[in-house]
């Protein structure tokens, strides 16, 4: 089999896989921390392993096929959720319930999270 620099290997896309785990348990802790009043004392620790989650999307690229469709479709979903909440904020009778920007970045994170978790649980994209 012939080298291919930088082609991910079977570490690399596992350590890929595996982290995005630690994203979605994250994600899920910012909004039950938003939700039950305890966001305060979870911020710091789930918004740095959510958002660094997502910010390491960046690197894709590196990524294989599958994990590329995998963010592709968790993407698409979270754009999705970004129009809807748009929507909402500018709609002049909604825009009343969306005043928190933050749970609606946190929602947003939750929804790639998940759907990135069913997409892969599922196995296929």
């Amino acid at each position: 089999m012939p080298y291919v620099p930088n082609q991910p290997g079977e570490e690399n896309r596992n350590f890929a896989l595996q982290s995005m785990w630690v994203g979605f348990a994250a994600a899920w802790l910012l909004l039950a921390g938003k939700a039950f009043g305890f966001f305060d004392h979870v911020d710091a620790i789930g918004g740095g392993f959510a958002s660094g989650s997502l910010i390491g999307l960046i690197f894709f690229s590196y990524q294989d096929e599958y994990m590329q469709r995998l963010i592709g479709k968790a993407s698409a979903w979270s754009c999705a959720v970004v129009g809807l909440w748009l929507f909402a904020s500018v709609v002049s009778f909604t825009s009343g319930y969306v005043q928190d920007h933050v749970f609606g970045l946190i929602i947003v994170a939750v929804t790639f999270q998940t759907s990135f978790a069913i997409s892969r649980i599922r196995g296929y994209c």
